[in-house]
């Protein structure tokens, strides 16, 4: 009984030093980019420390969600992810943007946030028979494009991600050839609700297919936005169905893209 007492022991105190060492180096990371002294009396540092100190030790899995938590956080910076701009500021800032994507992406022009000139998306749309969405917004030849798919790719894979990954591949290089210029930016597929994932189980493989967009991401040298965070903290921007999305949704989806693009 001791020895066992004694491994989980040891293996809280090996969690503990691991988390701690990720928050040394999140501070570093802040060192970088700031260019300045660390302040170790920061708001910032107590409240990741406080953060760490509130870590359930018990499993590595637990340990693992609450490190990505704090990352994301991290990496948001100071940026206010929550400020609604007006309409005329997002259509000015994605002025030299497209935006590709289905139904969900749709909601960008039908709520007034952007431009069907900014905006090339389907209802319905998948990467299966994504062709003439590609090459339209290719032939725009615009600076940036920000890539929406796989909520419906799912079901018209069956769940098998390496086949929308390679077709997925296959646009994205069939658009660089018209527009070699554009830089490419992956969303992740949204979160859909429980109750979505029970009416309808495939949907239940949106965590392999964002980790087979990440991958993808690191494989072709893209920028992946990970989009996740939005809908699960707040479940109320969630529509009828589980799977769209209200108007409140879209300010923070496309403040998220700006952060990640640097616009």
């Amino acid at each position: 009984m001791r020895v066992k007492k004694k491994k989980r022991i040891n293996k809280a105190y090996l969690l503990f030093i691991l988390a701690l060492l990720i928050l040394v180096s999140l501070f570093f990371i802040n060192f970088i980019r700031q260019n300045k002294a660390a302040d170790y009396s920061s708001a910032k540092i107590k409240a990741n420390v406080s953060a760490v100190a509130t870590f359930d030790y018990s499993k590595v899995t637990t340990i693992e969600d609450q490190i990505k938590k704090l990352e994301t956080t991290e990496a948001r910076g100071t940026f206010d992810v929550t400020k609604r701009l007006t309409t005329a500021q997002y259509r000015k800032i994605f002025s030299t943007s497209v935006i590709l994507g289905d139904s969900i992406t749709e909601g960008l022009v039908d709520y007034g946030y952007l431009g069907s000139d900014q905006v090339f998306c389907k209802i319905g749309a998948s990467i299966i028979n994504g062709e003439d969405l590609f090459n339209s917004a290719a032939q725009t030849y615009p600076k940036l494009a920000f890539l929406s798919f796989g909520m419906n790719d799912m079901g018209n894979y069956n769940g098998n991600a390496d086949s929308f990954i390679k077709k997925y591949k296959e646009l994205i290089q069939s658009f660089k050839k018209i527009s070699p210029d554009t830089v490419i930016l992956i969303n992740s597929i949204s979160t859909p609700s429980k109750s979505a994932i029970s009416a309808s189980p495939i949907l239940s493989n949106y965590k392999k297919f964002n980790a087979a967009l990440q991958e993808m991401c690191k494989d072709m040298g893209l920028t992946y936005i990970d989009n996740s965070y939005i809908i699960e903290e707040h479940p109320d921007f969630y529509a009828g169905d589980g799977i769209h999305v209200s108007s409140d949704y879209y300010p923070y989806w496309m403040n998220n893209m700006i952060l990640k693009a640097g616009l």
